[in-house]
């Protein structure tokens, strides 16, 4: 597993997805909904948004794709 290091960019990324984030959740606790509820809905924003977990999809998934095509080739 390629291991990502924290650049700027992926630091300013992360700081305006937490913003998004915090808004969001702000908005459901004003709303009425319980704690719970917004927590959990706010762990599934994070990795939503986390650049990082991002990449790291991505680069397994064509990790994958390359796996299969060599596979179908044989």
């Amino acid at each position: 597993m390629t291991d990502f290091k924290e650049s700027d960019e992926q630091k300013e990324l992360l700081n305006d997805a937490f913003k998004t984030i915090s808004s969001v959740l702000a908005e459901l606790r004003d709303q009425g909904l319980p704690d719970e509820v917004i927590f959990k809905f706010g762990q599934s924003l994070i990795q939503h948004y986390d650049p990082i977990e991002q990449r790291r999809l991505l680069a397994l998934s064509e990790e994958r794709d390359a796996l299969f095509k060599e596979a179908n080739d044989l």
